[in-house]
């Protein structure tokens, strides 16, 4: 079933006619007068057709830290190497507790760090990273996110973060990986205990600057898909951190957003429950495990933040066109609901897909959606 145009609200009855205005309008309960469009920079490359995609309203969104972090006690340093034609780094970090490396390569896109080889590759490489972790000081650089707030205007949103996941999620994406992962907690339980709750000390240390600071979201890189956590896990160690940042966050009129990308269907009944305000990066199927049906009637009191499903971008217009209305008939009548682009586009299509997209959303995007 396809939105229709008819019985649209009217517009001087809806809030919000900027991208930034749509964006805050939606965060804050009420209902603009057409759906969020938005996409994270730097996708897509400025240009002729994203000027013209601005013009019809798509937003700009990017994360700024509220805060810089520095580890006086910590000497780095960087090797840079190729490999079958590809661009590494080997970052070495040199502490009173020993030294441990990583190597990361930069993936296009977003420009975001694919690790190759982890911190910790062996039981005396915790002792390193928390040493890391706890030397680590935090100082508020507000003006810089004003600043950023100020540059980007009416013309999107600036997200408080990226905060990097939570300190599980951490561990496991960032700084053991699975398979030393799954053997610390069973060979090393207390060197690998020790550095999770020093990441949780740390992050409750930027979530207080965070609460204190402009901006209204704050974003964590959870990057979560359910079959590398398990439930146990996730309850155990990952919803009552959400919980702690939202006592710190809500008294300060501030929201929790997740990067949630994965699968997430086995958790479902979890982040139903959480204290997350936004399940951001929602990637519906075929991306993802659940369907945007789904998650709109598990979740009905969370903000959808969805990404549009990355394998459609590669598909005709026709197809594209009716996957958009599809998700706007799902999400009808589309009440804490944006749109976005999250994800990388495959490479060679954006100019053709987000053109489809922008349209659909302007011919079936206004508020309230109704469904022929």
């Amino acid at each position: 079933m396809n939105p229709s145009s008819a019985h649209r609200a009217c517009p001087e009855h809806s809030q919000g006619t900027s991208p930034r205005e749509r964006i805050l309008t939606v965060l804050r309960g009420g209902i603009p007068d057409r759906v969020p469009f938005t996409i994270k920079r730097p996708q897509p490359p400025q240009g002729e057709i994203e000027r013209r995609l601005r013009n019809e309203g798509m937003a700009i969104c990017i994360e700024v830290l509220p805060f810089t972090t520095t580890r006086p006690g910590v000497e780095v340093l960087r090797r840079e190497f190729f490999r079958s034609g590809r661009q590494y780094y080997e970052d070495t970090y040199r502490t009173h507790a020993g030294e441990a490396t990583e190597t990361w390569e930069v993936e296009p896109g977003y420009g975001s760090r694919h690790t190759v080889e982890f911190l910790i590759k062996r039981p005396e490489d915790y002792a390193v990273v928390e040493t890391l972790v706890r030397d680590e000081v935090y100082t508020p650089a507000f003006d810089r996110f004003r600043r950023a707030e100020q540059v980007l205007g009416q013309d999107g949103f600036v997200f408080s973060g990226w905060l990097g996941p939570t300190p599980l999620l951490k561990m496991l994406w960032e700084l053991l990986g699975p398979e030393t992962f799954a053997v610390g907690q069973l060979e090393h339980p207390r060197e690998f205990w020790g550095l999770y709750e020093a990441l949780l000390e740390k992050q409750l240390e930027q979530v207080r600057i965070v609460a204190e600071g402009p901006g209204l979201v704050a974003h964590f890189a959870e990057n979560l898909t359910a079959e590398m956590i398990g439930g146990r896990r996730f309850r155990e160690y990952v919803l009552p951190v959400y919980a702690a940042f939202s006592a710190i966050l809500k008294p300060k009129g501030k929201l929790l957003a997740a990067h949630l990308d994965g699968h997430l269907r086995a958790l479902a009944d979890e982040l139903a429950a959480s204290a997350l305000d936004i399940i951001e990066a929602f990637c519906p199927y075929p991306d993802g495990d659940m369907t945007l049906d789904m998650a709109r009637r598990l979740w009905p009191d969370k903000i959808l933040w969805i990404n549009f499903p990355s394998v459609v971008h590669l598909e005709p217009p026709e197809k594209i066109r009716a996957c958009v209305c599809q998700l706007l008939a799902a999400a009808a009548p589309g009440q804490r609901f944006l749109f976005g682009i999250t994800e990388d586009i495959p490479e060679g299509v954006w100019d053709v897909s987000l053109p489809v997209i922008s349209a659909a959303l302007q011919e079936y995007g206004t508020l309230p959606i109704a469904v022929a």
